[in-house]
C-alpha cells in the first residue's frame, strides 16, 4: 500500500529510505533554454549533497541533436561538471553523429550510458562504454539502473548511423530488461530505476510486463506528465506492485523533482513529484562563456527585432521560424516548392543578434538537402497521411509537413480542408484535394531524412531524378540571411500559409501539481 503522506527528508523511521531525483529529457542541445535546468540541477546537487540525501541527477536521452561533435561535447562536459549528471539514456540523437562520435565523446567521462535493448555490431566502439545496467551506491545504499533506447530507432534516425547500431523490438527489450532486474535483485539491489528513451505509452507497457522496476525516468515522446496519478502514471506491475512514471516535455521547458519514500522491501510507498517550468528569456551568460570556450565565437549575420517563439508543440503547430527556414531552402535551390518536417526545428532564436550558430543550433539535424520532382497527387497524399498519423497520435508524432511555394488549411483530427499552389509573385492557384492530378509536377527541395522510404514520411520518396546537396537546411538561411538587403530588425511572424483550425473546445493542461499519491491499492473491506 502506499500512503498519502507529506515526504519530509528530515524525519525517516529506519525501515524506510527515501530519495531525491532530478530528471529531465530532450533538451535537444538547446542551450539557451537548457540554462534554466542546468542551473536547477546544480542547485539540487550542492543541496543534496550538503545534507547526505540519497539523491542523483537523471537524464532520459536527447541531450544533444545533430552531429557536431565539438558543440555535442560541450553539453556532456556541462552535464558532467556544470549540472553534475549522474546517469543518462541513450536516445536517438545520441546516435546523429554515429556510434564513434558518441564514443569520442564519452569514453573518457564521468557521466554514464544506459542501454540495455542496444544491440551492438562486433566493431562498435560503444561495447563495453555504455552499459546495460548500472548500480550506484549513496549512503550505503544500493540503487540499479537500467536503460532503453527507442524501439523506433530504425524509422526515426538515418540509415547511416544504422550500420553498426540496432535496438531490440518490444519483447526482445523486455526479456533484457527483465533479465538485468533479475541480475540486479539477485545482489539484493530491490530499488531499480529504469532509464527510458522509448516514449511515454511504451512506458506504461514496460511497467505492465516487468517485474522489479520502481521509477521510470522517460523522454522522447516529449509528454509532460505531472504530479502523480494513479492509473495514469502510477501502473501495477507484472507482480502487483506500483511502477511510477515521469517525464518533462522536451527542449528544457521543464525539469522535475521527484522525492520517494521505499519501504522496507524497496516498495514506493510515498512520492512527491514536481514538474517546475523553465522558461529562460535570456541568454545564460555563464553558458554563454563555457559555450564559446568549447566552439569559439560566431559571426553576426543580422538582427532580429521580433520573433514568435516556438510552439508549446512545434509537431502540431505553425512555427515563424521554420517557415523562414523553408522559404529561404525554396529560394536558394530554386524550386517551386519546398518541405521540412514540423520537429526539425529545435530551437527558435531570440531578439537581439543572430548568428551563424543560432541557425546551426535551431535545425542541428545535418540532414542533406536534395532537389527533385514531385507530382500534385504525391505531395496532397504526404500531407494528408502526415496530417492523419500527427493528428491521431497524442504526442503529435511525427508531425505536420512545413511548405513554401504551398498553403493549407486543416483541422485538429488530422483532416486536410484545403491547399493552393503559390507562385514566386504571390498568385494562389487552388489545389482539388480529393482529386490531386498524376500529370501536374512541382521540382521541390526537401531533405533526405523526409524523403526515406522507410521513414517516418514514406510518401515523399522521390519518383524521379534526385540532385543530391552536400549540405543542410541552416547553410541555405543563412546564405539567404546574408543576400538580405536589410538585416538589422528582422521580424518572424507566422503568415498563416498553415492553418490547423479547431473542431471541438481543446482540453488545457492541469499546471497543478498533485504532490502526493493516491491509495495504489483499495483498502481490503
Amino acid at each position: 500500500m502506499i500512503n498519502a503522506i507529506n515526504y519530509n527528508p528530515t524525519t525517516q523511521p529506519t525501515n524506510t529510505r527515501k530519495l531525491s531525483i532530478f530528471y529531465y529529457n530532450d533538451t535537444h542541445g538547446n542551450s539557451d533554454q537548457i540554462a534554466g535546468v542546468a542551473h536547477a540541477a546544480k542547485e539540487f546537487k550542492r543541496k543534496n549533497l550538503n545534507n547526505n540525501t540519497d539523491s542523483f541527477v537523471l537524464s532520459a536521452g536527447d541531450n544533444y541533436s545533430g552531429g557536431d561533435t565539438q558543440k555535442n561535447a560541450f553539453i556532456i562536459d556541462l552535464m558532467q561538471n556544470f549540472m553534475g549528471v549522474d546517469l543518462s539514456a541513450i536516445g536517438n540523437h545520441e546516435i546523429d553523429g554515429k556510434s564513434k562520435g558518441l564514443y569520442d565523446i564519452i569514453k573518457d567521462k564521468k557521466v554514464q550510458f544506459v542501454a540495455t535493448n542496444a544491440v551492438l555490431s562486433k566493431d562498435n566502439p560503444l561495447e563495453g562504454v555504455i552499459k546495460k545496467s548500472i548500480i550506484k551506491e549513496q549512503n550505503g545504499i544500493k540503487y540499479g539502473f537500467i536503460g532503453t533506447m527507442p524501439i523506433d530507432f530504425k524509422t526515426c534516425t538515418k540509415k547511416e548511423v544504422q550500420k553498426d547500431i540496432s535496438v531490440a523490438d518490444f519483447e526482445q527489450t523486455i526479456a533484457a530488461l527483465q533479465k538485468e532486474i533479475d541480475s540486479l535483485k539477485a545482489q539484493k539491489i530491490d530499488k531499480i530505476i529504469l532509464l527510458s528513451h522509448s516514449g511515454y505509452e511504451k512506458d506504461k507497457e514496460y511497467a505492465r510486463n516487468l517485474d522489479g522496476v520502481d521509477i521510470i525516468v522517460g523522454g522522447h515522446t516529449h509528454t509532460v506528465v505531472e504530479g502523480a496519478k494513479n492509473n495514469e502514471n502510477i501502473v501495477k506491475s507484472k507482480s502487483g506492485e506500483p511502477v511510477l512514471i515521469v517525464q518533462a516535455g522536451e527542449n528544457g521547458k521543464y525539469y522535475g523533482i521527484l522525492n520517494v519514500e521505499f519501504d522496507e522491501k524497496g516498495i514506493l510507498k510515498t512520492v512527491q513529484n514536481t514538474l517546475k517550468s523553465s522558461l529562460h528569456l535570456e541568454k545564460s551568460p555563464i553558458l554563454e562563456y563555457i559555450k564559446e570556450k568549447f566552439t569559439g565565437k560566431s559571426p553576426q549575420i543580422a538582427t532580429i527585432s521580433e520573433i514568435e517563439p516556438m510552439p508549446q508543440n512545434r509537431r502540431i503547430a505553425p512555427c515563424a521560424w521554420t517557415n523562414a527556414m523553408v522559404d529561404a531552402m525554396k529560394s536558394e535551390l530554386g524550386t517551386q516548392i519546398a518541405l521540412i518536417n514540423s520537429a526539425n526545428t529545435r530551437k527558435v532564436p531570440r531578439i537581439g543578434k543572430l548568428t551563424e550558430k543560432d541557425v546551426v543550433e535551431s535545425t542541428p539535424m545535418k540532414n542533406k538537402l536534395i532537389k527533385t520532382k514531385i507530382s500534385q497527387k504525391q505531395l496532397i497524399d504526404a500531407i494528408k497521411a502526415a496530417l492523419n498519423r500527427t493528428f491521431s497520435n497524442k504526442d503529435g508524432v511525427p508531425g505536420i509537413i512545413v511548405t513554401s511555394g504551398l498553403s493549407y488549411k486543416a483541422d485538429d483530427k488530422g483532416n486536410l480542408l484545403e491547399a493552393s499552389f503559390i507562385e514566386n509573385d504571390g498568385k494562389k492557384t487552388p489545389i482539388d484535394i480529393n482529386n490531386p492530378s498524376k500529370d501536374i509536377i512541382y521540382s521541390v527541395a526537401c531533405d533526405d531524412f523526409i524523403s526515406q522510404k522507410d521513414g517516418e514520411y514514406p510518401e515523399l520518396f522521390p519518383q524521379y531524378e534526385v540532385e543530391n546537396f552536400d549540405f543542410d537546411k541552416d547553410l541555405t538561411f543563412i546564405n539567404h540571411i546574408k543576400k538580405l538587403d536589410k538585416k538589422d530588425g528582422l521580424k518572424f511572424i507566422d503568415d498563416k500559409r498553415i492553418e490547423i483550425q479547431k473542431t471541438s473546445q481543446q482540453i488545457q493542461p492541469n499546471n497543478s501539481n498533485q504532490n502526493f499519491l493516491n491509495l495504489f491499492f483499495p483498502k481490503a473491506s
